[in-house]
């Protein structure tokens, strides 16, 4: 019972204590100052209960276990050769899901640029704009074929997909005349069409838009019946600074697609300048009128100059309205905009409407692509299924290989 492996020296009445103890258990003399500690374990080894024989022979069995011989020299090569062998397909199995994981991640991004690239790849051109000259001029703007409204209907797609259908790099820039100074009157018109049943949704559009540019939807009629009735017209006024802004947005709605744009301007520096002269002259008469009144003597001349006096403040009233209206028609331009439901193209019947090679060619075709979408889904689907079988096979072996060292370390 003694600590025979100990670092520190055991104190001497301890080692006496033990050495009693021992003495009692193997039958022997024990000093008089241990009587009572020899009594003590006289009773105790009494008392003690009996172990049962399997428990004995188990605990036996684990004592030989552990204190058996090590190993000769020639079994260590081969556990050795073990333990690389299962760490070699560890690595391997932690290797083959770090490239899985990297392969799913490329799949998802290259799909990702591959719609981003197919969106973005549906736009429509406004033709070039021709010019404008002298005082008033308009400009306008179609998207319709030489031919007519037939080549028109022919370019137009059957549907826009949910980006907009006209970039802002696509839409030509708006037409600013210059003001140097002067008062001009902008106007413009655009014509759009959309699917028969999206125009109710350019027409919401075209409400958040005018809307965010502080503009005023003076008249608005929408109408869609699903069909190629449909139809939205607008009468706007928005401030002639972001006449440009606009225009350029509403040519680029989404479900839109610009079939004409016009854009008039208007000088009118000589009418406002002549209004405001004839209220400067307006208002000089009422003065002159207001200070012969005041000199006035008899009821004749006073009655006189009071009716001069109210034409006088009447002609105010009219010039200084001309002038109201004028800043106004200044300040904010007038865009009338209409949306009509594009026709529908028909299929095109190609040969006598049989099953032929070329119909059975084409339904083979959407066949392979709907089971090639389908596969390429149920992988996708599967990709972190397999990541996660493989990482949780990893780590059991992980902790399989783990618990063999422990016991082959604890043996």
């Amino acid at each position: 019972m003694r600590l025979l492996d100990h670092d520190e020296p055991i104190d001497p009445e301890v080692a006496a204590s033990l050495d009693a103890i021992d003495a009692v258990l193997a039958g022997e003399p024990v000093d008089a100052r241990h009587a009572e500690l020899a009594e003590i374990a006289l009773l105790l080894s009494c008392d003690r209960p009996v172990a049962a024989p399997e428990f004995a022979a188990s605990m036996d069995e684990q004592v030989e276990r552990r204190f058996a011989p090590a190993p000769g020299p020639e079994a260590l090569p081969a556990a050795r050769r073990q333990r690389k062998r299962s760490g070699f397909w560890q690595a391997g199995g932690a290797l083959a899901a770090a490239v899985a994981l990297i392969v799913a991640i490329v799949v998802v991004a290259g799909g990702h640029s591959g719609s981003s690239m197919s969106s973005g790849s549906y736009s429509s051109l406004a033709a070039p704009a021709t010019g404008a000259s002298g005082a008033a001029g308009a400009n306008t703007r179609s998207a319709a074929s030489p031919s007519g409204a037939s080549g028109a209907s022919k370019a137009a797609p059957a549907e826009i997909p949910p980006t907009a259908s006209t970039s802002a790099s696509s839409v030509a820039p708006a037409l600013a005349p210059p003001t140097t100074g002067r008062k001009v009157v902008q106007s413009a018109q655009l014509s759009l069409s959309a699917a028969p049943n999206r125009v109710d949704d350019v027409a919401q559009q075209v409400y958040d838009t005018v809307g965010a540019l502080n503009g005023i939807v003076e008249s608005s009629t929408v109408t869609q019946t699903g069909g190629p009735g449909g139809y939205a017209q607008f009468q706007l006024s928005v401030p002639s600074a972001s006449l440009g802004l606009a225009m350029t947005r509403l040519s680029s709605l989404n479900y839109a697609q610009v079939v004409s744009r016009t854009d008039s301007s208007q000088d009118i520096t000589d009418t406002y300048n002549a209004a405001q002269r004839a209220l400067a002259d307006a208002r000089a008469l009422r003065t002159s009128l207001l200070k012969q009144l005041a000199n006035a003597t008899t009821t004749e001349q006073i009655n006189s100059l009071n009716a001069q006096i109210h034409d006088a403040e009447a002609s105010i009233s009219s010039d200084q309205a001309t002038l109201n209206r004028l800043n106004h028609q200044v300040s904010f331009s007038q865009l009338a905009l209409e949306v009509n439901a594009r026709s529908v193209p028909a299929p095109v019947s190609h040969g006598s409407g049989g099953f032929g090679i070329g119909h059975a060619l084409h339904v083979a075709g959407r066949v392979l692509t709907v089971a090639a979408a389908v596969s390429l889904i149920a992988l996708a689907a599967l990709v972190p299924i397999a990541l996660l079988a493989a990482l949780v096979w990893w780590v059991g072996s992980a902790l399989r290989r783990r618990r063999r060292e422990q016991a082959l370390d604890a043996a």
